[in-house]
């Protein structure tokens, strides 16, 4: 039985501002054993929201039916927003039927289709191998054979733009934009992915040399299942990495005020604590414009506010080596601060010795210094523990734990703060080779 998701959408951010009236069928087969599930997605300014689900049969037919909100690009597949591996846009309008055979690494028209999405196909295979090479990591060539295929490829773009004659104005208007700016992204992309070997300046051909970011850097951008990745990748090109610019000068690098929306918006979702958020929501919210921009930021703040000052801490409870556990009420009239770390964790092993030198100087004050293994194979922690004898408390959480989770730490070493009353003060404190650290918990001490 073929499960199939209606939707009627009435909120429209639009790549077209007219709304489709009418309902787009989507009939497809794959194979059931390697993809378990297909996706339905509409560009949401710049990046892909998952809209429908759809579980394959077991002869692997599925299919949707739904109303689209704009007329423009979505993509379906079997990958995810943040992995776009596996996905394939297709244009809707609304009333028109989509046809194809589906795998894990492409797509197959069959059957009758629209003609915009017949010239979708036709372009994404002649552009296939260009795509395939341009954003795939790994390597499927050097940039010795790749550079020569950009400049060959580009000779052939205007003969592309120009054969368009669909009939739908809106969709051959924007059909040489969107050829346009595959072709840059594809392009630019490959810059960017793990490779054996990566040019020099003086090894880049023409279009690089030529390519001007601005050109690309428009609002356009946001009809893109891509634009914000690609964005990104505009900014390095345009700012000198081997600078460290600052994040101030790559916004400062971007034109329109929505864009710097996104940009930021990028940044403001890896934040790891309240006081960052705050720091960056009130330097950078002037450019939040679009009311889907001002509820990312919205739902940032409310995903942080565990990790805001004054509020109680996480209750951990965890064994040291001898089984014994620690909690964080057995350190009450302390300030705790908290290392997050892993006998593997190189940057852990580089504080170690700043640890041990904080533990010294607050020697005798009250200031409860606790580290917190994740690391999963518990023997290595006991045995590096007693091996360096190291300073403060020594406990084994594990990986996958409870104040990993309620902090989301995703990357160690991480240290967290904590008041002599069990409040948070920080879920993301400077470490301790920082000077900052050392006097953030002599304030505290005096409190």
């Amino acid at each position: 039985m073929i499960r199939k998701t209606i939707l009627l959408f009435t909120t429209c951010v639009s790549a077209f501002a007219a709304l489709a009236q009418a309902p787009s069928n989507v009939t497809g087969t794959t194979d059931p054993v390697k993809v378990k599930r297909v996706g339905l997605f509409k560009v949401l300014n710049g990046r892909l929201k998952e809209i429908a689900t759809a579980i394959p049969d077991a002869a692997g037919r599925f299919g949707f039916r739904f109303t689209p909100e704009y007329e423009g690009l979505y993509s379906i597949g079997s990958g995810t927003a943040q992995n776009q591996q596996g996905l394939f846009r297709f244009y809707f309008k609304g009333n028109e039927d989509l046809n194809l055979k589906l795998t894990q690494s492409d797509y197959q028209l069959v059957g009758k289709n629209s003609p915009e999405n017949e010239t979708l196909y036709a372009w994404d295979r002649q552009s296939k191998d260009f795509h395939d090479k341009g954003t795939t990591p790994g390597g499927m060539s050097t940039y010795v054979d790749f550079f020569p295929e950009v400049e060959q490829f580009k000779g052939k773009l205007d003969g592309i733009k120009k054969a368009v004659k669909t009939g739908n104005a809106n969709f051959d208007k924007f059909f040489p934009e969107l050829v346009e700016y595959d072709f840059a992204y594809y392009a630019i992309s490959y810059l960017y992915m793990p490779r054996t070997a990566h040019p020099s300046k003086e090894e880049m051909s023409d279009y690089y040399t030529q390519f001007n970011a601005d050109r690309y850097l428009t609002t356009e951008l946001l009809k893109f299942p891509y634009g914000d990745r690609f964005m990104s990748n505009m900014i390095y090109r345009k700012l000198d990495l081997t600078t460290k610019p600052t994040f101030d000068q790559q916004v400062a690098a971007i034109g329109p005020d929505v864009l710097k929306g996104q940009y930021v918006l990028q940044r403001l979702e890896g934040a790891r604590s309240y006081a960052d958020f705050q720091e960056m929501n009130t330097t950078y919210k002037k450019y939040f414009t679009l009311p889907e921009q001002i509820e990312r930021a919205k739902n940032v703040e409310a995903k942080l506010v565990e990790t805001k000052t004054g509020v109680p801490a996480f209750q951990f409870s965890y064994p040291d080596i001898t089984g014994k556990k620690t909690n964080l009420a057995d350190l009450r009239g302390k300030v705790v601060l908290i290392d997050m770390w892993a006998t593997w964790c190189g940057p852990c092993r580089a504080e170690e010795p700043h640890w041990e030198k904080l533990n010294e100087e607050f020697k005798g004050k009250p200031v409860a210094f606790v580290g917190v293994s994740v690391d999963q194979d518990k023997p290595k922690w006991e045995a590096y523990a007693k091996e360096k004898n190291l300073k403060g408390i020594q406990l084994h959480a594990g990986s996958d734990n409870e104040l990993s989770n309620a902090y989301k730490v995703n990357a160690i070493p991480r240290y967290l703060l904590i008041d002599k009353s069990g409040n948070l003060i920080t879920a993301d404190s400077p470490r301790p080779s920082d000077p900052k650290l050392k006097a953030l918990i002599e304030e505290w001490i005096k409190k």
